[in-house]
C-alpha cells in the first residue's frame, strides 16, 4: 500500500491553517461519497462558532470508520475505492498523520476495548477480520477471522465494546436459501479477546449499529425490522449469550445510534439500495421513556452524536449540495438548524 501511505503524507502536508488556529469543538469527516469518486474527502475541525479551524484532504477511498478517543486523537479507516481495496488506519494526533496497517477494508467501525483500538475489517464481504491496535506503540495484530462458509457473503457491519465484552455484527444471506431476506449474526469476545459465542438473529435482521448500555448489555439496532413489523431494538446480554429483551420504541427502522449524558439517540432511516424510503426521524430514549422526533423527509442524514441537550447529525447528498454538513437538534426546544456547511459530511466527532 505504498500509494496509500504516500497519499497520507501528502494529506498531512496539505493541512491548513496554521497550528495557532482555535481549538476544534466539532470534527467532520467527509469520506463516503462514491458517486463523486471520493474527490472531496477530508477531515475538518470547526470552532464553537462553526468557523473552520483545521482542514486536511484525505485519500480518495471509502472512509466510513471514524473514532475520536479520550486523548482527542482521531482514527480513520481507509477501506476501498473502485480500483482497489485498502488496509490502512490513519491516526491524526499532534497535527500530523501516522498510518497503521490492518486487514482489508477497515470499514465496519472502531471500538476501544481493554485499552486497545479494535478495527472491524470487512475483507471484501466474503468473511471478516478483527484487529487490535496498541494505542501507544501502534502495533497491530489480527485476533479473529471468520469466513463465509456456506454463505454467499458475510459482511461485517459494526463493532462495539464495554468494559468486559466486545460485540461484532455481520450481514449474510439467508441460511435457508431465501433470496429476499436480510440476515444478521453476532459474535462476542471476552476481556482476553477470546471468542465467547456467536448467535444468529434470524431473518429480516440488518444490524448496522450497536450501542453499549450502562447495565452491561448491548442494544442491537435492527434496521430490517420494518420488513415484518418485528421489534427493532434487540437487547443482547453477553453473559447469558441471548437477546433478553425486544423493544418496539421508535420508527421501526433504526440505523445509527449514539449514547451520552444519560440518553440514547437513534437516527431512523431505511438503509437499503432496493427499498428506497424518504422517512427520517430521531428517537431519544431517556429516563425509561422514548420520544420519536420527525426530521425532514429525504435528508441525507448518516451519522449521529450527542452532547448535553443537543443532538448532532451529519448529512450529505450527491452533488455539491449546500445542505450538506452538520445539523444541531436542540432537545429542549425541538429546533433543528444547520450549524456547519460541509460538502459530503459523513461523520461527526465531538471532543469531550
Amino acid at each position: 500500500m505504498l500509494f496509500l501511505a504516500a497519499a497520507a503524507v501528502l494529506a498531512a502536508a496539505a493541512c491548513s491553517p496554521a497550528p495557532s488556529a482555535p481549538a476544534a469543538e466539532y470534527w467532520v469527516v467527509a469520506g463516503t461519497n462514491r458517486g463523486e469518486s471520493f474527490a472531496r474527502n477530508c477531515l475538518a475541525g470547526y470552532d464553537g462558532d462553526g468557523r473552520l479551524a483545521v482542514h486536511c484532504p484525505l485519500p480518495q477511498y471509502y472512509i466510513a470508520s471514524a473514532l475520536l478517543d479520550a486523548e482527542n486523537r482521531i482514527w480513520l479507516g481507509v477501506a476501498w475505492n473502485d480500483y482497489e481495496s485498502a488496509n490502512e488506519i490513519l491516526l491524526w494526533q499532534n497535527n500530523s498523520w501516522q498510518t497503521i496497517t490492518v486487514g482489508k477494508r477497515p470499514e465496519a467501525g472502531f471500538a476501544v476495548f481493554q485499552d486497545k483500538l479494535v478495527a472491524g475489517c470487512a475483507e471484501a464481504g466474503v468473511g471478516f477480520s478483527l484487529w487490535q491496535v496498541d494505542r501507544d506503540s501502534l502495533s497491530a495484530r489480527e485476533f479473529f477471522t471468520a469466513d463465509k462458509g456456506d454463505r454467499d457473503f458475510l459482511l461485517l457491519t459494526a463493532v462495539a465494546a464495554n468494559d468486559q465484552y466486545l460485540v461484532a455484527a455481520a450481514l449474510h444471506d439467508d441460511p435457508m436459501g431465501e433470496l429476499d431476506s436480510s440476515n444478521t449474526s453476532i459474535w462476542w469476545f471476552d476481556a482476553d479477546f477470546q471468542p465467547a459465542g456467536s448467535l444468529y438473529l434470524g431473518p429480516n435482521t440488518a444490524v448496522w449499529s450497536i450501542v453499549p448500555l450502562e447495565d452491561g448489555r448491548f442494544m442491537l439496532l435492527n434496521n430490517g425490522a420494518h420488513l415484518d413489523g418485528s421489534a427493532a431494538l434487540l437487547i443482547f446480554d453477553p453473559v447469558q449469550g441471548a437477546v433478553t429483551e425486544r423493544r418496539r420504541e421508535g420508527a421501526g427502522f433504526p440505523y445509527k445510534g449514539a449514547a451520552g449524558d444519560g440518553k440514547i439517540c437513534i437516527l431512523n432511516r431505511i438503509w437499503s439500495s432496493t427499498r428506497i424510503d424518504d422517512r427520517r426521524s430521531l428517537t431519544v430514549i431517556a429516563g425509561g421513556k422514548a420520544e420519536t422526533i420527525a426530521l425532514p423527509d429525504g435528508m441525507g442524514f448518516v451519522d449521529v452524536a450527542v452532547r448535553g441537550d443537543k443532538v448532532y447529525l451529519a448529512a450529505w447528498q450527491r452533488g455539491a449540495n449546500a445542505d450538506d454538513g452538520v445539523y444541531e437538534l436542540d432537545l429542549t426546544t425541538g429546533e433543528l438548524r444547520q450549524i456547519i456547511a460541509h460538502y459530503d459530511a459523513s461523520a461527526i466527532l465531538l471532543p469531550k
